[in-house]
């Protein structure tokens, strides 16, 4: 990776997270339905929807913040942290939205399962950040075993050429 990081798909990556992120989530959604409905649809008919619209906001946040910091291109943690907050701040939004009696397109608001959707949600965010913590910390610790060295390769340089000049 360059030191500077001025190259335009750089930047576009950076541009890509958020939108991006909600693509996966929201696309994760499919092959959800698609396990559902191929072992439930076999037991019960018809098809018991519940048990989609409670695990369809786990799945979504935490494929939302596992993408989010694959698609962005350095400080993975960093960026999943953000994407919790958001996710946090929209989950409390929608809450709130849903608590006060709003409606959506003229229909009113309602938690599906008894309250556990925003639940599941916000437990699907703590596994989201928690597998790019594992990930980043696990990746790292391969490049510094790899390297033999915890510093950047272009700062481990820079090191090693002033303690050669010092020993001069």
């Amino acid at each position: 990776m360059k030191v500077h990081n001025t190259s335009l798909v750089h930047w576009l990556r950076w541009c890509a997270v958020l939108p991006g992120a909600l693509l996966a989530g929201t696309l994760a959604t499919l092959p959800l339905h698609w396990v559902l409905y191929s072992t439930l649809g076999n037991f019960a008919e018809p098809y018991p929807e519940l048990p989609e619209r409670l695990l369809s906001p786990f799945v979504v946040s935490t494929v939302f913040i596992w993408a989010g910091s694959r698609i962005a291109p350095a400080r993975r943690i960093v960026t999943s942290t953000v994407l919790f907050g958001a996710w946090m701040f929209l989950i409390g939004g929608f809450v709130f939205l849903t608590l006060s009696g709003a409606t959506w397109f003229g229909a009113r608001l309602y938690f599906p399962g008894g309250g556990f959707g925003p639940l599941l949600a916000v437990a699907g965010a703590l596994i989201g950040l928690y597998i790019v913590r594992r990930q980043t910390r696990n990746t790292s610790k391969e490049e510094v075993s790899a390297s033999g060295s915890a510093l950047p390769p272009d700062l481990d340089g820079v090191v090693k050429e002033n303690e050669r000049n010092s020993e001069k």
